[in-house]
């Protein structure tokens, strides 16, 4: 089929070769030009970020040299907190660390004169805590009664669960208002627990179950009757958020965490009804007996 265009000569079609390819090498020039530009912006953005990064770490250094950790949260090896919270919201024997002593046998707010002192961090929601004061109480208990101890108790809600929170918001009216009952009643509520783990049946987990057990250990029906108002209005959640306060200042990592004269105990070590009694003692354990072997007849 003809073509009506004239055909190009040799030289025709050589410019335009050359012209095309100029265009192609401006092209590809344009193009290398728009990648080193993207480059360049990466690097900076990344510098920027890198710069800022830096400057984060600095100030979080000054920072911290202008505002030293606040006297309200020693550190366990300073001893105990020499406050009051002295606050709405938070018990009113609770020092300014959220934990609360007792030196001498129960009496709230005590400390044993020239005792040691033993720091328990728990959450009400911790099994491993349960665990722990189901088999410790006893001997916390004789410990106390011997005034061999200052017990410090020192509450969070590490693992978030609402159930801490009803059981401190109960706790909280014990420790104003039958102060005499509350170290009974703290281990009372920790049986609600035990029990609940054991039998896989949380029915048991409600106010109701807080107020039976509060009968079961003395605390008079008009203080426990109070419970369901405090759970509803969380009247002690600012306690809750002190003792998260606290655990985070001191860098805890997990509960139960055990302190004695202000060193941090193995829980390895803590495994018998009577390793707190020979940790405050220096005793050694006591070998059990091997079983001899039958004398034949």
């Amino acid at each position: 089929m003809s073509s009506n265009q004239p055909r190009q000569t040799k030289a025709q079609r050589r410019e335009a070769a050359r012209l095309k390819a100029k265009e192609l090498r401006e092209a590809e020039a344009r193009r290398a030009r728009r990648n080193t530009i993207a480059r360049r912006s990466f690097i900076g953005g990344a510098g920027v970020a890198v710069a800022g990064g830096l400057g984060y770490l600095v100030y979080l250094g000054v920072d911290a040299k202008k505002n030293p950790k606040s006297s309200k949260f020693p550190a366990p090896s300073e001893g105990l907190a020499t406050a009051k919270a002295n606050q709405g919201g938070i018990p009113k024997q609770v020092l300014s660390d959220a934990s609360w002593t007792y030196g001498e046998g129960a009496a709230l707010d005590t400390v044993a004169a020239s005792a040691p002192v033993l720091d328990i961090y728990f959450d009400y929601s911790c099994s491993h805590c349960a665990q722990f004061e189901g088999l410790h109480t006893q001997e916390i208990n004789q410990l106390l009664s011997d005034k061999k101890i200052t017990l410090a108790l020192h509450p969070c809600k590490l693992l978030q669960q609402e159930w801490t929170s009803v059981v401190m918001n109960a706790m909280g009216v014990v420790l104003d208002e039958a102060p005499a009952q509350s170290l009974s009643f703290h281990n009372a509520a920790f049986e609600i627990f035990s029990q609940a783990i054991q039998t896989k049946n949380q029915s048991n987990m409600t106010v109701e179950g807080l107020v039976a057990a509060a009968a079961k250990v003395n605390v008079p029906k008009e203080v426990s009757a109070k419970f369901k108002a405090a759970v509803d209005s969380d009247k002690y959640g600012k306690w809750v958020k002190l003792g998260d306060e606290a655990f985070k200042a001191r860098e805890l990592e997990g509960t139960p965490t055990v302190f004695f004269k202000g060193e941090k105990v193995d829980l390895n070590k803590l495994q018998t009804p009577t390793s707190l009694t020979e940790l405050v003692t220096g005793s050694t354990p006591t070998a059990q007996p091997s079983p001899q072997p039958t004398q034949q007849g």
